[in-house]
């Protein structure tokens, strides 16, 4: 059982703040990626009785949509996007919370983020 599990982290931990994407993890933990770039794509976060903190804040505007997906078991998944990005969430929260707690202000050409997956007994909360 511990060479499966140590397989499962270390499949799912790559993450490369350079790259246009991400994936985070945390069972009994925390997870912590602050992205940085011009295209962002997209990525997923899940947190099993622990915590994912994405911090998009610092990521450029380029790029098409991009789509995160989220899961949240007795965890949580925050998530920091800039305040020019246009967010769309929809999750399902099973005795838990899937909210968006953004302030959007306007811009010219905004980028489109859309948050989805499924919080059971957990949240996911985007915020600026």
């Amino acid at each position: 059982a511990k060479m499966l599990f140590r397989a499962f982290v270390r499949g799912r931990s790559k993450t490369n703040g350079d790259s246009g994407s991400f994936d985070a993890t945390a069972i009994l933990g925390g997870a912590n990626r602050r992205i940085s770039v011009d295209d962002f794509s997209g990525g997923t976060a899940t947190a099993m009785l622990g915590g994912c903190e994405i911090d998009l804040r610092d990521a450029g505007s380029g790029g098409p949509p991009a789509i995160i997906d989220c899961f949240a078991f007795w965890g949580g998944v925050e998530i920091k996007v800039p305040q020019d990005w246009d967010v769309q969430v929809r999750g399902t929260a099973i005795l838990g919370a899937f909210e968006d707690n953004t302030i959007t202000v306007d811009g010219d050409t905004p980028k489109v983020l859309e948050v989805r997956g499924m919080a059971i007994m957990g949240g996911v909360d985007v915020k600026n």
